[in-house]
């Protein structure tokens, strides 16, 4: 039995050093490396086809503007890339956690073990006050991630959010009991970003594993769902939040 927690005990070492110390197969490249200006205006063009919701944007615009201001006195890094931004809605749609983290460096990290770099950041949490937090630059273990895209690019991105916003609805209206996770990543053809959404830690078994959110093409790619049930509502649910779903046989295909 003692050996047994012993194991137990350095696996859990083993781990924690493991994700303290991500660092990327291949090496993140810097913004004007994966993005291309007319990528990026296929995004904007995409949004202007939008349906005009008649509610509030998914991030506050003010939020917003205290996020740039953040990175305007805290980064000195081209065009002040954010490299992580990740989103959970709540069953209604409504916002439950917002993670914004901006590299301040002006220069990247070299992508080896043992590096660490300086970031700024803004989260969110409805069950936490429901304010949004500030931080000035500060450490954190690990080089530096992909720069997905410009903290200028913010509005846009939140425009972006609002069909993912309508699927959360449209989830829960069809009897799909998750909470939905929006991370943004940058996209497979390295021209500008896309969205890998999935069902929250906390709706955990996952049977939805994970999608891809395309913006310029308004669709979702998904690998096959086992559950047949489910399957179908899925489709139901895509179909009704105004986007497209194709099946792919591998997330390597999406």
């Amino acid at each position: 039995m003692r050996l047994q927690v012993v194991s137990l005990i350095a696996a859990t070492a083993l781990s924690s050093i493991a994700l303290a110390y991500h660092v990327p197969q291949v090496a993140p490249r810097p913004l004007r490396e994966t993005q291309d200006a007319a990528a990026v205006e296929a995004h904007r063009e995409a949004v202007a086809r939008f349906p005009k919701s008649s509610v509030a944007p998914v991030i506050d615009p003010g939020w917003i503007r205290q996020i740039q201001e953040l990175a305007a006195k805290n980064s000195n890094r081209e065009v002040q890339p954010v490299e992580v931004f990740k989103v959970v809605f709540k069953k209604d749609g409504g916002l439950a956690h917002l993670e914004v983290v901006i590299p301040t460096s002006a220069t990247r990290t070299p992508n080896q073990a043992g590096q660490s770099h300086g970031i700024c950041s803004a989260d969110f949490d409805f069950k936490k006050g429901g304010k949004l937090r500030l931080k000035d630059e500060t450490k954190v273990e690990g080089p530096d991630d992909q720069e997905i895209f410009a903290v200028a690019q913010l509005p846009l991105v939140n425009r972006e959010l609002e069909p993912l916003r309508r699927l959360q609805k449209a989830f829960s209206n069809i009897g799909l009991k998750y909470t939905l996770e929006a991370d943004a990543m940058v996209a497979p053809d390295g021209k500008s970003w896309a969205w890998q959404v999935a069902s929250s830690e906390e709706q955990m078994p996952n049977i939805i594993y994970a999608m891809f959110y395309y913006p310029v093409l308004g669709e979702l790619h998904s690998t096959p769902i086992e559950n047949a049930k489910v399957r179908q509502k899925v489709g139901e649910a895509v179909k009704a939040a105004g986007l497209r779903l194709t099946w792919v046989k591998s997330m390597e295909d999406r």
